[in-house]
């Protein structure tokens, strides 16, 4: 129905995978196509089931692979910052990981210009102690919970604002700007770097698993953001590997004026 009636941003996805795969021929492009709306459907129907679950059905479908892998930074009182791409079902990854560890999760968004979508996704965020936080508030949130641990998750694929300080680079077969809070918070912070990484078992079921990319003392700050970079490596890796699991009907390289 999405693919082939509702054609949901077809013209997007196609040009945004052709541009990213140019190797591939139409035949194949098109199967990427399909499996991404495939997707994109299972996991539309499961955010909107999000406020159903119960805590011992989400962690029956998403199975973390290697959380030992935090738990000595946890064991030392540090804070994480964990990165994360809208790849998969992330919604059910950020819950999920809220109840498997034992740090509070605070959630960076950005809100969405529908109001009732937007206050349904953040009744659904803010199930078992996940909090959000607004992303144009987290500076001052930020400087209040410096001496707590904390679980700081963002998916850190979005398109920056106008006003963010970006970082630019080669992603996915174009040059591409991201926004470089997430580096600025482990700074600032002196917290490690985790990237998460999820994977679809089969429908409805998800494996997680984590990679450390930078951990604490930081160099003084430089033009190249490292963290930022290996995210950006890390993420088009991933999204290599399984293509139709990322949201290429976002419209991610979008310009200014609106094209």
């Amino acid at each position: 129905m999405v693919y082939y009636v509702v054609r949901y941003r077809r013209s997007i996805v196609f040009a945004h995978l052709k541009q990213a795969f140019p190797q591939h021929s139409e035949a194949e492009i098109t199967q990427l196509a399909k499996g991404f709306y495939r997707g994109f459907s299972e996991v539309y129907l499961e955010v909107f089931k999000t406020g159903e679950l119960s805590e011992d059905e989400l962690k029956r479908r998403v199975k973390f692979v290697n959380l030992d892998v935090l738990q000595p930074f946890i064991d030392q009182g540090q804070s994480i910052v964990l990165l994360s791409g809208h790849y998969c079902n992330s919604e059910w990854l950020l819950l999920s990981l809220a109840l498997n560890i034992s740090v509070p999760v605070d959630m960076v968004y950005k809100p969405l210009h529908n109001k009732s979508v937007n206050d349904f996704m953040y009744a659904a965020r803010s199930r078992f102690n996940v909090d959000p936080i607004d992303m144009k508030d987290f500076s001052r949130e930020l400087i209040k919970r410096k001496s707590m641990q904390r679980a700081y998750c963002i998916s850190a694929d979005q398109k920056p604002g106008s006003k963010s300080r970006i970082y630019t680079t080669e992603f996915l077969n174009r040059e591409t700007s991201f926004f470089v809070g997430p580096e600025k918070i482990a700074q600032f912070v002196e917290a490690p770097v985790a990237f998460c990484t999820m994977q679809r078992v089969k429908q409805g079921y998800y494996q997680a698993s984590f990679k450390v990319i930078a951990e604490p003392p930081y160099q003084k700050q430089s033009d190249d953001y490292p963290i930022t970079e290996r995210y950006v490596r890390e993420l088009e890796n991933l999204i290599k590997e399984v293509p139709q699991n990322w949201l290429w009907s976002n419209r991610r390289w979008r310009s200014r004026s609106g094209k």
